[in-house]
């Protein structure tokens, strides 16, 4: 529905009324694991399933099943439009959803956009609250599982700054200065983060608005040390980078996205990684060297459009593959599950439209994890990590997910 609210402002002649419009929709999920599983948010975020957990009797503990019901995936948000004046317009975006703790509770409210954007003929300035540029909207995987291709494809949303200019119809360009908020760099705490620099991302789009499009990002963050590892206030860094290139190709009846990603350190991506740390000094002068432990996520997602039923089928791999040199050590404090060497992910699914606001989805998700970093019982005092902390003594487990989905849209 739209509202208009011309009497909340001060009209001129060359000004365009505010319009605001709602959206959003009310959704259950019913899903059902056969291993347990990593999960977050409630267990609204699925992740990947967890390695043998052994008690007394030598019983896997995690090799159970379980079952979930949960609608705090549920959203709604407000799109506002205008004033337009002097050639510039006005538009913004707020929205949220109940996903914002993990307590056992689906009444936490959490702000998922808030943005403001002001376009100028070929550019466009965005200021607030939105998905990191890793995550395109038109290129990210389209599964029924609210993770959106976790963790091959990084997902999260930051405050910032981005500059955006349109060179030609079929070429764009944009620029952005971030923050982490919600999602941070595990063990970089906020205090930290506030000490170093905004992270910086480059982007390009070719293709405009046809059935191709491909876009290259690139980025750059420096993450300052905690206190306790640095407790000469020698002002220790990491430094990271991030490369992605994704494409997305649409026809009447198809439409096929796909995605490579690389980067140091991303587990304020929701992926697993860590860092690792190097001695370049002696024993009694150490002089630590700080790298993040690099990983590579791949993906692909090809969805068909029919009358009333659209089959889809998402696949992905992701897998650590350890830094350039040669590390002393991978730090737990700064580990998000870093003991995963590989995961891979396929998913079929398919949505039945029973109206244009109403549709159910069923989906099945086979994922399996390869967990390292374990004791070797032949040689106990082993290393659980290579020299560029990759972990060693890998098992595979695998999960089987089912889901169905009912959404109501407005």
């Amino acid at each position: 529905m739209s509202l208009l609210s011309a009497p909340l402002i001060v009209a001129q002649e060359d000004e365009k009324p505010v319009e605001i419009s709602f959206h959003g929709f009310v959704s259950l999920n019913a899903g059902y694991n056969s291993r347990t599983s990593k999960q977050v948010r409630n267990n609204s975020i699925y992740l990947y399933p967890l390695p043998q957990k052994l008690n007394e009797d030598e019983d896997d503990l995690n090799a159970r099943g379980s079952f979930d019901l949960g609608a705090s995936h549920s959203r709604f948000g407000m799109h506002i439009k205008g004033p337009t004046f002097n050639g510039i317009s006005v538009s913004g975006l707020l929205e949220a959803d109940f996903l914002g703790d993990d307590r056992a509770s689906d009444s936490d409210l959490r702000l998922r956009h808030a943005y403001l954007s002001l376009s100028y003929k070929k550019f466009v300035l965005t200021a607030g609250q939105t998905f990191h540029p890793l995550h395109i909207s038109d290129a990210s995987p389209k599964t029924v599982n609210t993770v959106t291709g976790i963790p091959m494809h990084p997902l999260s949303r930051n405050p910032q700054l981005r500059f955006a200019w349109q060179l030609t119809p079929g070429f764009d360009l944009s620029a952005t200065l971030l923050r982490q908020n919600n999602s941070r760099s595990t063990g970089f705490f906020a205090d930290n983060n506030d000490r170093g620099i905004p992270e910086f991302v480059l982007q390009t789009g070719i293709g405009g608005r046809g059935a191709l499009k491909v876009y290259l990002t690139a980025g750059y963050k420096q993450l300052p040390l905690p206190d306790e590892y640095d407790p000469h206030n020698e002002k220790l860094t990491m430094d990271a980078f991030h490369f992605q290139t994704s494409l997305r190709y649409k026809s009447e009846k198809l439409e096929y996205r796909m995605a490579a990603l690389y980067g140091d350190n991303l587990t304020e991506m929701i992926m697993p990684g860590g860092v690792g740390r190097i001695n370049k000094g002696t024993e009694e002068n150490p002089e630590y060297e700080y790298k993040g432990l690099p990983v590579v996520g791949l993906w692909a997602d090809l969805s068909t459009k029919c009358d009333k039923w659209s089959p889809g089928l998402f696949a992905g791999y992701f897998e650590a593959t350890g830094t350039r040199e040669s590390i002393d050590e991978v730090l737990n404090d700064f580990s998000r599950d870093s003991e995963i060497q590989n995961i891979l992910i396929v998913a079929p699914r398919l949505n039945y439209l029973m109206h244009k606001n109403l549709t159910a989805s069923f989906e099945y998700m086979w994922t399996r994890a390869g967990w390292g970093a374990k004791e070797d019982l032949d040689n106990p005092e082993g290393d659980k990590y290579n020299n560029h902390g990759v972990p060693l003594n890998v098992e595979n487990f695998a999960n089987h997910r089912l889901l169905f989905s009912i959404t109501y849209s407005f």
